[in-house]
């Protein structure tokens, strides 16, 4: 029995007992773990006395992302008074941000929680590294530190104007991945490309997003970082070029200009034979105040 505000309670009903006094608002904080969460349900239920908007705080990312899920589940149920506003703390380490894409990767998964509903977190989906922007970030990324293509940007802590540093750098990444075991049968150079470290990455291992933030975690925090932060810089590239280019889904995105106008009624494009439901074409000229100069020669 443990006394618990002049109360007797069990040793098994303890938890039970916190949880009740912090949906009656007698406790406005409460901590969870993995082993003691179970079937605990900590929302704004509407039929609560304590309905406040819940701030769910996560210390530590677990490793798989559906124990993340079922972290998340305990404070986002249905019958709520309102959604709750989730924090995941993790560190400046680029090896860390590992877990927040996989976490990131399973939402989305199951749905529109971090994209298609301009209202539900459309920040957490800019961790979903692993997605095939992600992929071929990763690709160029190893093509350029392996020598094979140029990379499209330059390293952190670079300059364009002094190429030394560029190869600097490289060096080190090379041999970084050798140490991480993605670069294989590594071997040095001789003659004229003696200190020349050159080896091969194989075709599993060029989009493998995963393997590469898992294994970046074995690295010194400093060139972590560095290494992270070049992969990043590639990652915003690809994106922005997929922007411009009108093959990036933003999901459900506000429309946002000076005037928008609608071209004539909407049409119907669709209709559902066995809900009768309709599927309805709306058209509208949009007018971001964009100004065109046109020279004539």
């Amino acid at each position: 029995m443990a006394a618990i505000n002049g109360k007797e309670v069990t040793m098994e009903m303890v938890n039970m007992h916190e949880k009740q006094l912090f949906m009656d608002g007698k406790k406005l904080i409460g901590i969870i773990s993995e082993a003691g969460s179970a079937g605990v349900s900590l929302h704004a239920d509407r039929r609560a006395i304590n309905q406040r908007r819940r701030v769910h705080i996560t210390l530590e990312l677990p490793w798989s992302a559906d124990r993340a899920i079922q972290q998340f589940g305990r404070s986002h149920r249905s019958n709520q008074a309102s959604a709750p506003e989730y924090r995941l703390i993790f560190t400046n380490l680029g090896g860390e941000r590992r877990f927040a894409s996989i976490v990131a990767k399973r939402l989305e998964s199951l749905g529109a929680l971090t994209q298609g509903d301009r209202r539900a977190g459309p920040s957490l989906s800019a961790y979903n590294y692993d997605s095939n922007f992600g992929k071929k970030a990763l690709t160029m990324m190893y093509r350029g530190i392996m020598e094979q293509d140029p990379l499209p940007v330059v390293p952190p802590g670079c300059s364009s104007e002094k190429p030394a540093s560029i190869q600097d750098f490289l060096v080190k990444a090379k041999a970084a991945l050798v140490s991480a075991g993605i670069v294989r049968d590594a071997t040095l150079g001789s003659g004229k490309d003696a200190g020349k470290l050159s080896g091969r990455i194989v075709d599993s291992d060029m989009h493998d997003v995963g393997r590469f933030l898992n294994r970046l975690l074995g690295l010194p925090p400093v060139f972590q970082n560095r290494f992270f932060e070049l992969f990043i810089s590639i990652f915003d590239l690809i994106i922005n070029n997929a922007r411009s280019e009108g093959q990036f889904d933003s999901g459900i995105v506000d429309i946002k200009a000076n005037i928008i106008k609608p071209q004539g009624p909407p049409k119907t494009v669709h209709v559902d034979h066995m809900t009768g439901a309709s599927t309805m074409l709306f058209t509208f000229t949009v007018d971001r105040g964009i100004t065109w100069e046109v020279t004539i020669i």
